[in-house]
């Protein structure tokens, strides 16, 4: 009797133990969120690649200078990509609640290639090799590469799209094929080619700007960010690495950078931080990092130091020539009185008075040499001036 009990004791601890696993894994099926079970799903299927026929090529030439130099590429795009890029999502989806990381997975989205797409790398190759051609070191080959990106026209119409709630960014193949772009889609461009290069890169996005640009990595010392970030700006032409301009709302892009001249603001103030606000920032690529932002605030530097040499000097030539015009004065009116003088044939009065002229003649021409030799070192600071401004 005692064996029949255990027995049955037994088969009911299975039975139950049986229909509990089957509850479990029933529940497990019922309630969990489809966004996991599609993870899940993923993570088991190996993803294939997506492979796109390159038909309808499209050759472009870009142009484009760098220190006073002019640069030029050909490269051929092909309309299948450029149409697989167009219809890509240019969306952010998400199931549930909308994740600390969205904005990050966003961008990410523009920064993957389709694996028949090489024309990150081929660009990347091809500025690389102008440079070596010219003679460029590693860090003016970045520069190179920001001065390509910036040349690359401004897409107003679709920046006014974007800035109304309308528009959609683009691809870097769209921006490339396109030859136009906005803020986002010329950063994801600089930035593929900047981590390409071998560069440790992030997108700096401002939010109340609504402006996007890239941080490249250089000397904390140096940086414009606290992180060892370098701002580079990629919707107008002539900023430098380090330099951080004024935006135009409205367009939301860059305001030109204006011809400069000695009189104007320091240029050392063209790489203040807080000329916008704090950026979200998104790390893209590790690698090496940009050393040139210190040459360039050497330089900003010694053109300030030149701009304030230029000024004293303007100032006090601007003196020395009141100073003359009180000379030339004097000397007129002592002329008018010799002349009156001579007539009345007062031979001593005349004489005293030539005397005195003669004097005033021989200091006034002294002044003139003087103030004649400053304005050459004038002219020469003018010119030096003028021959860093172009080259920076």
């Amino acid at each position: 009797m005692n064996i029949l009990r255990k027995i049955l004791r037994a088969i009911f601890y299975s039975i139950f133990l049986v229909s509990v696993l089957i509850l479990l894994f029933w529940l497990r099926e019922k309630y969990t969120p489809d966004f996991i079970q599609k993870t899940i799903s993923d993570k088991i299927q190996e993803k294939k690649p997506t492979i796109i026929a390159l038909e309808n090529p499209k050759e472009i030439e870009f142009e484009w200078q760098y220190n006073n130099k002019d640069y030029a590429l050909k490269e051929t795009f092909y309309g299948s990509l450029y149409t697989f890029y167009a219809n890509s999502p240019k969306t952010y989806t998400y199931q549930g609640e909308l994740g600390v990381d969205w904005e990050k997975n966003y961008y990410a989205m523009f920064l993957k290639k389709n694996d028949s797409d090489n024309s990150i790398s081929q660009i990347a190759s091809d500025i690389k090799s102008l440079g070596e051609q010219n003679k460029l070191v590693a860090d003016q080959i970045v520069e190179l590469a920001l001065a390509f990106v910036q040349s690359i026209p401004y897409d107003h119409a679709r920046a006014q799209s974007i800035l109304s709630g309308n528009g959609v960014t683009n691809y870097p193949y769209e921006t490339l094929f396109e030859n136009k772009g906005v803020c986002s889609d010329k950063s994801f461009l600089l930035a593929n080619l900047l981590a390409q290069l071998g560069y440790d890169t992030a997108l700096l996005a401002y939010d109340n700007e609504r402006h996007m640009a890239v941080g490249i990595k250089c000397p904390v010392q140096y940086s414009n960010y606290p992180n060892g970030y370098c701002y580079a700006e990629t919707t107008a032409t002539g900023f430098r690495i380090g330099m951080i301009p004024d935006i135009d709302a409205q367009k939301g892009s860059a305001v030109p950078m204006e011809k400069k001249s000695y009189s104007q603001n320091s240029e050392l103030s063209q790489f203040d931080a807080k000329k916008l606000g704090e950026p979200k920032i998104f790390p893209v690529s590790s690698g090496k990092t940009y050393s040139g932002i210190a040459d360039s605030l050497a330089m900003a530097k010694k053109i300030d130091t030149l701009s304030r040499e230029i000024n004293t000097l303007e100032k006090n030539l601007l003196a020395q020539k009141k100073d003359f015009e009180t000379d030339e004065a004097k000397l007129s009116e002592l002329e008018k009185k010799l002349t009156k003088l001579k007539k009345k044939n007062d031979i001593d009065e005349y004489n005293d008075l030539v005397e005195d002229y003669n004097e005033l003649l021989k200091k006034y021409k002294k002044k003139i040499k003087t103030y004649n030799e400053q304005i050459d070192v004038y002219n020469q600071k003018i010119n030096y001036y003028n021959s860093l401004v172009n080259g920076f």
